[in-house]
């Protein structure tokens, strides 16, 4: 019987003999006054008691010292005394060990015998052993209780706290203010300037070459800035012009409005140089009729004044592009003729 039931019993035990003497005590105190004689039967046998009561008390009390008086129950565990606990002092590392035990040698009787080799043997007798053949007695080798020093752990070296880094102060820097600045002044150059444009339109004749707009006009550009450096010895620049304002600054009115304007602005050139090539407006069979009329102007920014000239060009086997020999001749013409009048 396990441990927890016996004390369950031994506990209603008790239990028991509490109830009972409480309620032989109730009995008593109520009955105290009462003088008859009461009769208990128990076991067929009839007992007339005063007290009745002092039975139940008495039980009770029986039945809370029966754990001390009854034997201990089967599988109750008896109060023994501990065994007391002897420390083993762990073998030092460095110790031998005791050699371990030999093994005893066979009997002689198991041995063959010389003259009868093991490999000759026959096979009925290799596998049953012969009748006073004795067996070597297995001896139990001596047990040797070493106690296995307990493994030594390193505990790791202290670590000295380290000192805390000191954070860098960071000072916020006021955001500067956005200053806006003025768009960047093209440098006024120590030669003088002569701003100049153009406008070429070929017409569809074999001798254009498939000349366009755009092609001729490029080429024209090319030859006014090229003898304005050679000629002139001043610094160029192209108007950004498209063909409708080229339009309006070529036939502006005799105030020349547009002129005066382009003169008047910053670092303004020295004059103003424009060229026109188009085909003249015939219904001639002569294929000469058609060669086209080259017309250039110089507007003076100093004095106000106009030079222009105009000529009908030819084409020539020289040529490069159509009509360059003679374009080329004529803007260079014109430049010297009225070079003396800019560099007064």
């Amino acid at each position: 019987m396990p441990s927890n039931y016996s004390d369950l019993l031994d506990a209603l035990l008790v239990l028991a003999g509490i109830v009972l003497v409480v309620t032989g005590l109730v009995m008593f105190i109520r009955s105290k006054s009462s003088t008859d004689a009461s009769s208990v039967e128990a076991f067929g046998i009839k007992l007339n008691v005063t007290h009745p009561s002092l039975i139940l008390v008495l039980a009770g009390v029986g039945l809370m010292l029966a754990p001390r008086l009854l034997p201990e129950l089967p599988g109750k565990p008896a109060n023994q005394p501990e065994p007391a606990i002897v420390a083993e002092a762990p073998v030092a590392p460095s110790a031998t060990l005791p050699p371990a035990p030999t093994a005893l040698p066979p009997p002689a009787s198991v041995a063959l015998p010389p003259e009868q080799p093991a490999a000759q043997a026959p096979a009925s007798t290799a596998s049953k052993p012969t009748a006073g053949a004795t067996r070597p007695s297995a001896q139990p080798a001596a047990i040797i209780n070493r106690t296995t020093p307990a493994p030594q752990t390193r505990l790791p070296a202290p670590v000295a706290p380290s000192a805390p880094t000191p954070q860098p102060v960071v000072t916020p820097v006021p955001a500067k203010p956005v200053v806006s600045r003025p768009p960047p002044v093209e440098p006024k150059s120590a030669r003088p300037l002569i701003a100049y444009a153009g406008l070429g339109l070929p017409g569809n004749r074999d001798f254009w070459e498939s000349e366009t707009r755009t092609s001729y006009t490029r080429r024209l550009h090319a030859s006014l800035q090229q003898a304005g450096r050679d000629v002139l010895h001043m610094d160029t620049k192209k108007l950004d012009m498209d063909e409708a304002a080229f339009d309006a600054w070529w036939n502006e009115p005799a105030q020349h409005p547009r002129s005066r304007a382009l003169c008047a602005a910053a670092y303004a050139p020295r004059a103003l140089l424009a060229a026109l090539v188009e085909p003249p407006t015939t219904s001639s069979a002569n294929e000469s009729a058609y060669w086209p009329v080259f017309k250039i102007r110089l507007y003076n920014c100093a004095n106000q004044r106009v030079y222009r000239q105009h000529k009908t060009l030819s084409p020539l086997n020289s040529d490069a592009w159509p009509f360059s020999t003679e374009l080329n001749s004529e803007v260079e013409r014109f430049m010297r003729t009225y070079r003396a009048d800019l560099v007064e």
